[in-house]
């Protein structure tokens, strides 16, 4: 056996075909792969990769696997150990297909398929082919199809009917389901590594107890074999298992408020998934970098330039789910944010018009929509419970006349989990302060050529307008432009360059986020705009540019944005 010391577990064990596998160049390329993809950018010590993260789920698997062993009910005999070599396996390759920001670029909006699709019909997934090639290459093409078999399982656990179906056309050996579920499903190795793993590499001191490893158990469900959480003890539930289980499932709410949905997170996302996908790539192409490659192989686009530099988008807009309402009589609000979600080719049309329309400088992206997918479900809920009546039944079936605390704890989880989700318009940062225009630009593009009808978080709204100075500004600048007749009687495209002229001249907002400040201040120090005092400078900068504009006779380009 050979010992690595990990940060998180601390020493673990692997066989010498485990080692063997560890040491091929297609595993080694996890090493490469951050577990948090841009997050660094906001938490600077979360560059922990997939393959300290594989590792960590093998080892938690292996945990769960022993404790249903000593139940004397699975992993029993020869064929036990052979199973347990397969989840082993399994589990040090369950993330073999992800390309370099695989979350980023295969979940928030897709632009590729994601890293555990299966293959279909004569096309071989990059999952298959990447377990395939590792395993070929460290001599363990005998654990190639029990593993591409619970890979599977472990796709469609979501699924009841599916697993069913697909056991039945002998696609799956119905053992393998407990190798899923202890790999993959719900409260499972992959969770409970990342949790722990991703709190500690992001300072966030949030953990849960080991004592969860304790209710792991193996019990029928819908005629197969499944892993489920005994949260009874003598006919009676027993409160620490429940405390203990609902205790993960505030950690994984934490984890995606802090953390996975960050808005700088998610502006630096945005801008990786526009950079990527103007670049053409593909799977191919993708699977041969690391994080850092790509962004090397980008390195000469402005926005990969913007990113390396921490010179992120701002936003000028942002919504929740019940924000948005749609009058489209053949499709449902979910559906048409899901089309906009999947579809970079409609989020680029909606960026242009906008761009072209309000004017804003040719020849560079100056707008991101980030909209992730309608349908966040807090998974764990879904975990199989045996329950006090002997029965087995998934977390979020207790009823409450079984019992009311619980069921309230769970309904209020996922009442709340879909609330974090979020839609914004970024916009480059120099181009904040007109951003008033730019969001109302957006809101009528997106309901002509979405079909979505959508208004501002009234919070997110008061803080740009009462307290970003370079927004506020810009706001006062475009409502006063109008009233100029020297301004009104211009063409459009005249009349464009002069907005930006004026918006040129704006000063700049003294209270960025991203400086420091030369003394230590309160957040209550940043002072409300004042339009009284910001009036005079709009009337001067706007007297200014249309004289000059007057006198030059100005029909040049507007300048490009510089970095």
């Amino acid at each position: 056996m050979k010992v690595i010391r990990d940060s998180l577990h601390g020493d673990i064990e692997f066989h010498p075909e485990e080692m063997r596998l560890l040491h091929t160049a297609g595993f080694e390329r996890l090493h490469g792969c951050r577990q948090l993809g841009l997050t660094h950018l906001v938490y600077p010590a979360a560059k922990h990769s997939r393959f300290e993260h594989v590792l960590g789920v093998m080892h938690v698997a292996f945990q769960i696997a022993e404790r249903i062993r000593d139940q004397g009910y699975f992993f029993q005999g020869k064929e036990g150990e052979r199973l347990i070599r397969v989840l082993r396996f399994a589990a040090l390759l369950h993330d073999m297909g992800h390309v370099p920001f695989g979350h980023t670029l295969e979940d928030e909006m897709p632009i590729i398929p994601k890293h555990d699709e299966p293959s279909a019909g004569n096309t071989v997934s990059r999952m298959e082919k990447a377990v395939t090639e590792v395993l070929h290459e460290s001599g363990n093409d005998d654990y190639r199809e029990p593993v591409l078999q619970v890979l599977l399982a472990i796709d469609v656990s979501k699924d009841d009917d599916k697993l069913a179906k697909l056991i039945e056309q002998k696609k799956i050996n119905p053992d393998f389901l407990v190798l899923a579920d202890i790999i993959g499903n719900t409260i499972c190795a992959d969770l409970l590594d990342y949790i722990k793993r991703d709190h500690m590499m992001t300072g966030i001191h949030a953990t849960y107890d080991n004592r969860i490893f304790r209710y792991f158990g193996v019990g029928q469900y819908r005629g197969f074999k499944r892993v489920v959480l005994h949260l009874v003890k003598h006919g009676r539930v027993r409160n620490d298992a429940l405390a203990d289980l609902l205790d993960i499932l505030k950690l994984r709410y934490n984890l995606s408020d802090k953390v996975l949905f960050h808005p700088k997170k998610c502006s630096a996302d945005a801008m990786l998934i526009r950079a990527v996908s103007d670049a053409n790539l593909t799977e191919a192409d993708l699977m041969r970098f690391s994080d850092d490659g790509l962004l090397d192989s980008l390195a000469e686009q402005p926005l990969i330039r913007m990113i390396r530099r921490w010179n992120l988008f701002k936003p000028v807009f942002v919504c929740g789910l019940g924000n948005i309402a749609t009058y489209d009589e053949t499709n449902s609000k979910e559906d048409l944010i899901r089309k906009l979600h999947k579809d970079a080719v409609l989020r680029a049309k909606i960026e242009k018009r906008i761009e072209e329309e309000v004017g804003l400088p040719k020849g560079e992206t100056s707008v991101l929509i980030y909209c992730p997918a309608p349908y966040m479900t807090l998974k764990p809920v879904r975990a199989l419970v045996q329950w006090k009546d002997g029965t087995i039944r998934r977390l979020n079936e207790i009823r409450e006349t079984d019992d009311p605390v619980t069921v309230d704890q769970i309904t209020l989880l996922q009442r709340i989990y879909p609330q974090l989700w979020k839609s914004y318009l970024f916009v480059h940062p120099k181009l904040r302060k007109r951003g008033h225009s730019i969001r109302e630009k957006f809101c009528d593009v997106l309901d002509e050529d979405a079909g979505l009808s959508v208004t501002c978080d009234p919070a997110f709204q008061h803080y740009l307008e009462d307290y970003c100075h370079d927004y506020g500004f810009g706001r006062l600048l475009d409502q006063e432009l109008p009233k100029r007749h020297a301004y009104t009687i211009l063409p459009q495209a005249e009349r464009a360059k002069i907005a930006q002229r004026c918006h040129d001249r704006a000063p700049a907002d003294q209270w960025d986020d991203d400086i420091a400040e030369a003394e230590s201040i309160t957040i209550g120090s940043r002072n409300k705009n004042d339009i009284k005092v910001m009036m005079p400078q709009v009337s001067g900068i706007i007297d200014a540019v249309l004289q000059d504009f007057k006198r030059k006779g100005d029909h040049g380009q507007t300048e490009m944005l510089s970095e």
